[in-house]
């Protein structure tokens, strides 16, 4: 009850952490695009499956209310599933003090309680399919003497996993790691006929995935398989800020100790049955190991790993549990939660009041290599655009109500900070590559006509030039209006919005 207590206050107090971050900061680029997806539901989309788009619908109300908490409220409460997820798992796997740590430690991660736990990326769903998954398998090898209970835990199995991959696609791996406990550990699983009945449970979830591709030429799997496919020569760029990128997302301090716990692996040091061992390292290595291999070759995102390093979390909470409580690993823990409230805190401190930014300072590319910039005060623009479009309607230049981008980033940002809130048209115009969704979400949006004119709105710190995109598309593309944004006093980026008159269809 004691450490149960402990762990109901540590959700409670990083569930209002993680609330105050999703007030303080507007929504990153990745974010705002998924939004996109809720606007009209899909079984798939061009680059992920559907959960996030449901999710955002769930906590939006169906889309009533659609502040930038509410987009996020799905990945704060999943993040608080989660945390009692591992707290469960520990306790089933070893005791309360280990699960304690083990809540402890999730919390800590950068990936698992900002990444997936604050922003709304399909990662949020994604890992709380993962470590409901963990659990149902704990469960399932625990009670394999019990044929009705191993047989249900296969089964929620099937159906956990195929949501996950409804949520990533990377949630395959939790089939790979099983069977492949399976084909090693425990040979006798393939006997049993509810293995397979839990395998076509997971092929009917993720079945949607299948025909939509089928509808569009399997238009995801080209996208995804040019971004990772191993064509070129050796990338150890990409290997480094895998490699490293990993051990900022998961938090340095639990980099340091799941090291620590694999070195004690190998000195078998560690007192949980050797069956939760083999399992929670084949949930979590080939995840890692193969994306760590594919970045020696091909670009590569550091958060793609991030739920194969939650059974490491798992491990590594088994394995201080049995160290004395004020002996230096123990400690670390707390150090490693010290750390992330204060990286997060340092973080809207400087997104929010940074004097000037981070990137270029010239004119053309003001802000240009400032990540904070996507995720600082979009609301600001609406108003100034809405200003320059009723100026021209007041003085009969243009009466459009047409914005249009040629990008789905910035464009996501405009279509929901200022196209939205000001009841505008935005319609995306470009190569699918750069439009993505917005290829098929323009079909449910009112059509630019020939002759009619529109607003083209870009950023200086992601600059695209419309005379050069769009010269033989309109009659006259006008000089642009600057909007000069400032933080901290000092200018921080530009939006420039340009008319261009007469579609030429």
């Amino acid at each position: 009850m004691f450490f149960k207590n402990k762990v109901a206050g540590l959700i409670l107090l990083a569930t209002v952490i993680r609330c105050i971050i999703a007030f303080s900061i507007g929504l990153g680029n990745d974010e705002v695009y998924y939004v996109t997806y809720a606007q009209h539901l899909q079984w798939n989309y061009f680059d992920h499956p559907p959960l996030v788009a449901l999710l955002i619908r769930l906590t939006t109300f169906n889309l009533m209310l659609t502040s930038d908490f509410f987009i996020r409220l799905g990945p704060i409460l999943l993040a608080a599933a989660n945390t009692y997820l591992m707290y469960a798992i520990g306790k089933k796997i070893k005791d309360e003090r280990a699960s304690f740590i083990a809540a402890l430690l999730y919390t800590s991660s950068i990936y698992a309680s900002i990444i997936a736990g604050v922003f709304i990326m399909p990662d949020a769903p994604q890992l709380f399919f993962w470590i409901l998954s963990l659990y149902f398998l704990v469960h399932l090898i625990t009670d394999e003497q019990s044929n009705a209970k191993s047989n249900l835990y296969l089964l929620l199995f099937g159906l956990s996993t195929g949501l996950c991959v409804m949520s990533k696609v990377h949630g395959v791996f939790l089939w790979f790691g099983f069977g492949l406990y399976i084909l090693i550990y425990n040979r006798k699983l393939l006997s049993n006929g509810y293995l397979y009945v839990s395998i076509l449970l997971t092929l009917l979830v993720i079945s949607p995935i299948l025909f939509w591709n089928i509808e569009n030429d399997f238009i995801t799997y080209t996208f995804h398989s040019n971004r990772v496919s191993i064509n070129r020569g050796i990338n150890p760029n990409s290997f480094i800020r895998e490699f490293f990128g990993g051990a900022a997302y998961n938090n340095p301090i639990n980099y340091f100790i799941i090291i620590t716990t694999l070195i004690a692996f190998w000195k078998k040091r560690i007192n949980i049955s050797i069956n939760y061992i083999r399992l929670l390292l084949l949930m979590s290595f080939p995840l890692i190991g193969i994306l760590l291999f594919v970045s020696l070759f091909r670009d590569t995102l550091p958060h793609w790993s991030g739920p194969g390093f939650t059974a490491l979390l798992l491990l590594s909470a088994c394995y201080l549990s049995d160290f004395k409580i004020n002996s230096r690993l123990p400690r670390l823990v707390y150090y490693a939660n010290y750390l992330i409230l204060a990286v997060s805190f340092l973080g809207i401190l400087v997104l929010s009041f940074y004097p000037g930014t981070l990137g270029k300072t010239d004119e053309a590319s003001l802000g240009k290599g400032d990540v904070t910039l996507d995720m600082y005060d979009w609301n600001f623009f609406k108003t100034e655009v809405g200003k320059i479009i009723q100026k021209n309607k007041s003085e009969g230049k243009t009466n459009t109500n047409f914005i249009i981008n040629n990008k789905w980033f910035p464009g996501a940002h405009i279509d929901n900070y200022i196209a939205a809130p000001l009841l505008l048209n935005f319609v995306a115009i470009g190569k699918l590559e750069d439009i993505h969704t917005y290829h098929w979400l323009n079909q449910f949006r009112k059509p630019i006509q020939k002759g009619d004119d529109a607003y083209y709105i870009n950023v200086s710190n992601n600059f695209s030039d419309p005379n050069e995109i769009y010269k033989d598309d309109f009659e006259k593309i006008n000089a642009p209006v600057i909007i000069k944004q400032y933080r901290g006093g000092k200018p921080v980026r530009n939006m420039l919005v340009y008319l261009m008159e007469g579609f030429k269809n």
